[in-house]
């Protein structure tokens, strides 16, 4: 089921979120390209072999059903600063684990995943440092971090509105790709950087605990 549909059926009478408005939104092409994108976000996901997963600002879950439903299997922890969202992730999705939390200040001890994913989180923060360096601390040897494209989603978005077929989704950074590579290098070793038409996708190896990269 696309994740479109599968939003539009498992949201519950009187629930509202900017998150959840994003993944419903019901345009065919845009459908059509969460789609895509989330085959890529499989795909990054896959090539790590990552079998723990701690997902950064989850909101109600949606992203990790998209990857159930393409064939991960391993064990997936996600946490929010929504209460609210973390509350719907666990009735949906009971066979994870969801709580809620700060990307500042994560509550788990150290090296306690193989990957940490982060989607669409990071252009949201107003000083997202803080939260690249815990997402590595909690990080045994991946991040997975995806944000959107610039320039591209900036003009898309402008058009959207002007058309009155979307909102100002209230990002405070706007990275291109050659700015988003060096944010995503202070975390470790860039491996692999994926695109699609206006979001980009950073895969990068987390030093170990003694500052050297993992193997």
């Amino acid at each position: 089921m696309p994740v479109s549909d599968r939003a539009r059926t498992s949201k519950l009478p009187g629930y509202h979120s900017d998150n959840w408005r994003k993944w419903e939104f019901d345009n065919a092409l845009y459908q059509k390209h969460l789609e895509w994108y989330l085959d890529r976000i499989y795909k990054c996901l896959r090539s790590t072999g990552a079998h723990n997963v701690l997902d950064v600002g989850c909101g109600e879950g949606i992203v990790y059903r998209a990857m159930r439903a393409r064939g991960y299997s391993g064990a997936w922890t996600g946490f929010d600063a929504s209460d609210e969202a973390v509350r719907l992730a666990r009735q949906l999705s009971p066979d994870a684990n969801w709580r809620q939390g700060s990307a500042n200040q994560i509550p788990f001890p150290d090296k306690s995943f193989d990957l940490v994913f982060s989607a669409q989180v990071f252009e949201h923060l107003p000083n997202p440092a803080p939260a690249l360096h815990e997402c590595t601390r909690v990080a045994q040897r991946w991040l997975l971090l995806s944000v959107p494209r610039e320039p591209w989603f900036r003009a898309l978005t402008w058009c959207a509105i002007k058309l009155k077929l979307g909102q100002d989704p209230g990002h405070v950074n706007h990275w291109r790709p050659r700015e988003f590579r060096r944010f995503v290098q202070a975390a470790g070793q860039l491996e692999r950087l994926d695109r699609t038409t206006v979001y980009q996708i950073a895969i990068v190896r987390v030093p170990n605990l003694r500052g050297q990269v993992s193997t």
